[in-house]
Order: structure tokens, then sequence, then C-alpha cells
């Protein structure tokens, strides 16, 4: 489960209006969700707060070994009205992340600069835009007890196709000396999205490490569609590309990395093939699709496919590593993913395969419940005899019966298993107004790391609990 911290930093790019599923870096994000997630160690307590649309706090109070705990500050100079903060609301697919459905690559632009298309002599329109343009955000966080560590994030959105990064890490001297200065590192990213490409240069002052990233999009060039600024609509529909476009995405890219200090070099490629909404989307619309039967004159679509997936493929030369992945959401409350690497230069190998369950929104026929919510078998002859107010529709365009409603109760659960057999479930769910996550971890052990066998006792190796812990989040 994201930190509160980390899902308002993504609720600041998307009211920015930047994409970040168009970057290298985010190549295989889907299989790292789904494989490489992580569990709870010990207990955890998370308390955070949106204060204002503009300020966010938060506080972490851990039991690792130790009591430690964390202290963070976030501001925005964009107001984040529409950015759900309370855990009893907020959607737990927000905050778990899981297969992400790719979208067709689209021109960047600030919602701030939309009023340069409607009306260029509304001032506060104007005015709207200049704040937006100047989209900043500073984060800092101050982990204690010592060795006390400092984290800081700066963003900034200098045009609508550029973002500005600096990340600052500072920790505690370890040795006893109190004059010591302490240790600290810089790292600065510089983003530029196209649409059609993406790249990102960086800097660390650790090593003085030079770094660059690239990522191409095969297919139209979204730059090169044809818009109409005079017509808001139109507008709206230049920004979101129609998905009758194209039914798949095939994406490459790479990084490579120097550091003239201690000559280290680093260098991988990749590619991803992914399905986009118009390949299994039934509502695109007659025409879009091939027909059943291959009658030009049907009008019920056949999809191309019948479930979204993403297929990746990375290479790192120099160290002769390969690695693919397989993601595919076999059903809208079931993801499943699989990934297989292996070195060139030697027997080394990886295969780990992972999925993840939701839970349904839990049915409640409204017939059996008074107005405070009390349960009441008799309700139903109750407004029958106009002794209750009857049932209002919760959906007016909603053809259904008034009297079944959703309960926003989701939970997931996660796992995870390798060729070393190595196990990770996850369960992640709301109870009341708290976001709780609780997961175990099993595995061969160690002389180094004895642990309790599942045979029940202690021993020193074979195979049990590797770790396990439990952690909960309110936010409001």
């Amino acid at each position: 489960m994201l930190d509160f911290m980390d899902y308002i930093q993504l609720a600041f790019s998307d009211a920015s209006g930047w994409n970040r599923d168009n970057s290298y870096s985010t190549l295989t994000d889907t299989a790292k969700a789904l494989l490489d997630f992580s569990t709870p160690e010990r207990l955890r307590v998370h308390l955070s707060s949106l204060s204002t649309p503009q300020f966010a706090t938060a506080y972490t109070l851990g039991t690792v070994g130790l009591i430690d705990g964390s202290v963070s500050y976030l501001v925005s100079t964009i107001p984040l009205d529409k950015t759900t903060s309370r855990s009893a609301l907020i959607p737990l697919r927000s905050l778990v992340p899981g297969y992400r459905q790719i979208y067709p690559p689209a021109v960047p632009l600030d919602p701030g600069l939309e009023w340069t298309f409607r009306d260029s002599n509304n001032i506060g329109d104007a005015g709207e835009s200049e704040r937006k343009r100047k989209a900043t955000l500073l984060h800092a966080t101050l982990h204690l007890p010592p060795p006390t560590t400092l984290t800081a994030l700066f963003l900034h959105r200098p045009s609508p196709t550029t973002k500005l990064s600096v990340a600052l890490y500072s920790t505690q001297a370890t040795n006893t000396s109190k004059s010591a200065p302490p240790q600290a590192s810089l790292l600065t990213q510089l983003f530029h999205d196209t649409g059609k490409y993406s790249t990102e240069f960086l800097f660390s002052t650790d090593n003085a490490l030079f770094g660059f990233r690239g990522l191409w999009n095969f297919g139209p060039d979204p730059r090169e569609q044809p818009s109409d600024h005079s017509d808001t609509k139109n507008n709206d529909q230049q920004k979101k590309p129609s998905c009758l476009q194209s039914v798949a995405l095939l994406s490459a890219g790479g990084e490579a990395y120097y550091s003239p200090t201690s000559s280290v070099i680093g260098l991988s490629t990749g590619v991803r093939f992914t399905t986009l909404p118009g390949a299994y989307d039934l509502r695109s619309g007659p025409g879009s699709l091939p027909a059943v039967g291959g009658t030009s004159g049907s009008q019920i679509p056949s999809p191309i496919s019948t479930f979204p997936y993403t297929l990746t493929l990375t290479l790192t030369p120099l160290t002769g590593s390969l690695s693919t992945t397989y993601s595919l959401l076999a059903s809208p409350n079931l993801a499943l993913s699989s990934r297989f690497g292996f070195n060139v230069y030697s027997w080394e190998s990886e295969m780990v395969a992972g999925c993840e369950l939701w839970r349904n929104k839990k049915k409640i026929n409204l017939h059996h419940y008074n107005p405070d919510g009390s349960i009441d078998d008799l309700a139903w002859a109750k407004r029958k005899l106009g002794l209750l107010p009857p049932l209002e529709p919760t959906d007016q365009s909603s053809s259904s019966s008034p009297s079944v409603s959703s309960l926003s109760s989701e939970s997931v659960i996660k796992l995870r298993v390798d060729q070393s057999l190595k196990v990770r479930l996850l369960w992640e769910g709301r109870i009341k107004d708290l976001l709780v996550s609780a997961g175990v971890a099993l595995g061969p052990t160690t002389p180094h790391s004895p642990s309790i066998s599942c045979s029940g006792g202690s021993s020193s190796k074979g195979y049990g609990w590797t770790g396990m812990g439990v952690s909960v989040l309110y936010s409001s």
C-alpha cells in the first residue's frame, strides 16, 4: 500500500497534467506491483491529514527491533480540492498498485493553459493559468531516532512538457564524533514528455553519476493530430485521444549511466507491448472494431482481445541479464503476472509468479434496513404500510432497483512465489475508518536468521516464517 505522501504526490502529478506512464522508469511497473510488493515489518501506525488543499502532514510510529518513527510535511502550489484524503473514503485501488491500464499517448497539456484556447481576455482564468503553470511541490521527511535521516523532494513544472525533480538524502554520521558533517547526496532529474517520446536526464552527487533515459512510442504521432482550439469539446477530445485510433501500443527505450570518479558504466534497454482499451472495449461503437462474422453492416463489434495484457522484455548487455514479464487482467478483480530472467554468462535464473484478487463490493438489500442504518427484517412491511419513508434510488441515471446498494468495503489479497519457494502473502483492506495491511513471508531459513518453523518451535534452518507484520493507516 502506498504511503499517504506518495498518494498525494500522485494526485499532484494528475492535477498538473503529467503522464507518469510515458517513461522508461515505469516500463515494468505492472509486473513490479504484482511481483515485487513488500510485506509490513512488525507493527507500524500511520497518521496523516490533508489539513488544507495545499498542505499535508504525516506521522509514523513503528516497532522494528526498537521504537522508530518519522514526521513528514508537504506543500503544493496547486490546490488538491478533488483529492480524497479521508481513509474511510479513499478508493483502495488508488492506494494499492496493481495492473495498470495504459492509454494512448497524448500531448501533455497543462490544465492551467486551457484558458488561452477559450477566452484570453478572462482575467480570472489567466490568474488560474499562471498559478498552475508554476506548479510546485515541496516534501520533507525526518526519520527518528538517531541516526537521524532527512529526505526532501522538490517538484516543479516549468512547462506543460517538462518536469524538474530535486531529491535530497542526508543522514547523520555513524562515527562518535559530533563534529563530523552529515552524509548527504543530491539527485536532480529533468523530464521531458512530448507524447511521442520522453527523455530524462539525471545527475547525482554520489560518485558524480550522470544518466539518461529515453522511451519511444511506435505508431501515430499525437502531435500531428488535428485540433480545434476554438471549441472546448474538441479541445477535450485532443487531450484524451479516442481509443479507436489503435488497439495496442509498442514502446522501446533504454538508459545509460556513467560515473567519471568511480568509472562505473550502466546500460539497459527494454521493450513493452500492451493492449489499449480499444482492443476489448465493446462500447467503442460500430465500425471501430472488426464486426462479428466479417460483415460490415453488423452493429455488434468483436473485441480483438478478451482481456488486457502487458508484455515486457528488458536486457542489460554489460551483465548479460535478460528478463521477460507477462501480466494480464483476467477479470476486473483478478490479475496474474509472471517473470522469467536468466544470465547468459552464468547459470543464474529467476522465475516468479504472482496474482492479486479483489473482493467485490458487497451488495446489501436496503429493504431490511431502517433509515438510521439499523437492521430490521420487517422494514419492508413498514414501508408498505407507510410507517417508513420509501427508498430513493442511489443513482438517478441508473435503471437498477433502489432496493440494492453497494457498500464500499473492498479488500485485496496478493500472493507471489519464486523458484526458491519464497512466498509472500499480503492482505490489504478497510476496517471501519482504518486502512490495514497484514502480510507474512515464508521461505528457506539460514543459521544466521533463525525463525519459527512450520512444524512449531524454534529452528535454525529449514523452512519457516521469515517475516510478518501489520500496518495501520488513518487519514483525515
